[in-house]
């Protein structure tokens, strides 16, 4: 049975205090300094509504990255490289829908350092509890450990990216039909 687990008010509620975040950290005279490099596919929707609000102008730098197959995390496979003539000297906000382990935060920061951001920063959807991977701004702190989808992230089937709404399937046994 799917649950709603965020509805589409309190992710708009989350987008705008993420963008307003941003907007006390940069401007027009300090934009330069700053790249946005979301982490495809996922955070897509979540990365365009902040970027709607935003009153400065930053840099994107689309990365694309996999390592899960449905539920199960497997190797690294780095399809879209950012350009490192752009991060060079400059903060680098990595933006994703999930943190989950948070190995491809830690992945990704290691990998940017050595090519010389001055730093790296995450800002991510969903932080599982259990992530061990220090996130910056986060929109939501989940305290049980379910597969999510909606709003950007699909589920094991490959849909839910269009949703909405942030949905998790509730497979407990007293939501299981009797045979």
């Amino acid at each position: 049975m799917r649950e709603i687990l965020y509805t589409p008010w309190e992710i708009e509620d989350c987008v705008m205090d993420t963008s307003e975040h941003f907007n006390q950290l940069y401007n027009s005279k300090n934009e330069h300094e700053v790249v946005f490099a979301p982490i495809l596919t996922g955070v897509v929707p979540f990365f365009n509504d902040v970027c709607k609000g935003l009153l400065f102008d930053p840099y994107v730098e689309y990365i694309g990255i996999n390592s899960y197959q449905g539920t199960e995390q497997k190797e690294f496979n780095l399809y879209k490289m950012f350009d490192p003539k752009v991060i060079k000297g400059k903060t680098v906000w990595l933006f994703d829908d999930i943190a989950d382990s948070g190995n491809t935060l830690n992945f990704l920061t290691s990998m940017l350092k050595q090519y010389g951001a001055k730093e790296v920063k995450s800002c991510v959807l969903i932080k599982k509890a259990h992530c061990a991977h220090p996130i910056d701004v986060c929109g939501f702190t989940m305290t049980e450990d379910h597969f999510v989808f909606g709003y950007g992230m699909d589920g094991v089937d490959g849909r839910g990216r269009s949703l909405n709404t942030i949905l998790y399937e509730n497979n407990s046994v007293e939501n299981q039909a009797v045979i």
